[in-house]
């Protein structure tokens, strides 16, 4: 260690051994790790008179944003939080709970009746037994037997005449007639049919009605 002060000293043999004593009375700790940050300042303050700070531990809570929005909305009803530390809630989070709990507590007895009346209805709902949709019932197969043809007309108006007289006759009102348009050799006619009707009582119609021509059998 080196004294730039020695020189200055030398004439003066009483200052030099009252500075040699400060030198000397300098604790430095065997230990380089006793010497921290903050050693100097402590035995600064020691050598001073002055009593060292002690600080207390601080605090932080972390909250999420909707913790965040809970609380602005507490301070804005005129609520306090409670920041003290509390064995079952701590900090801000226990203050938001405590001062939600009077407003939850109503609104689940409004909402009580509410949820229960809803359980009832599902549970007659699934209780109750199933609509059927009516079946629908299918045309059933076409009566065996063919078309017979009574006439071919030169208009519709003339065959829908025709029929007008024909199904006067009893062997004829129970049949639906069929106007058929069809152009035969250039010619536009309209067909008149009845029928499905079985085979074997072509004749007897064809005789009803009274139409001989042969084509009044073979229509089909």
């Amino acid at each position: 260690m080196a004294l730039p002060g020695c020189g200055a000293a030398e004439g003066d043999r009483q200052s030099f051994q009252a500075m040699a004593e400060r030198v000397a009375a300098i604790d430095i700790p065997l230990d380089p790790k006793a010497i921290g940050p903050g050693a100097a300042s402590r035995q600064t303050a020691q050598a001073q008179g002055l009593r060292p700070a002690k600080f207390s531990p601080v605090h932080v809570a972390v909250l999420t944003p909707h913790q965040m929005w809970d609380a602005r909305d507490v301070l804005s009803r005129g609520g306090s939080l409670a920041l003290a530390e509390d064995k079952s809630e701590d900090g801000l989070r226990g203050a938001v709970t405590r001062m939600a709990e009077p407003a939850v507590e109503p609104a689940l007895r409004a909402a009580a009746p509410v949820v229960a009346r809803a359980m009832v209805e599902q549970a007659v709902a699934r209780s109750e037994p199933p609509k059927l949709r009516p079946a629908v019932v299918g045309a059933g197969p076409r009566a065996e037997g063919r078309m017979v043809q009574l006439g071919a007309y030169s208009s519709r108006a003339g065959a829908q005449a025709a029929w007008t007289q024909l199904k006067a006759r009893a062997s004829l009102s129970n049949l639906s007639p069929v106007f058929e348009g069809v152009e035969v050799n250039g010619r536009s006619l309209t067909r008149l049919k009845v029928g499905p009707i079985p085979v074997e009582a072509a004749s007897a119609l064809c005789a009803a009605a009274q139409v001989a021509d042969p084509w009044c059998r073979r229509a089909g």
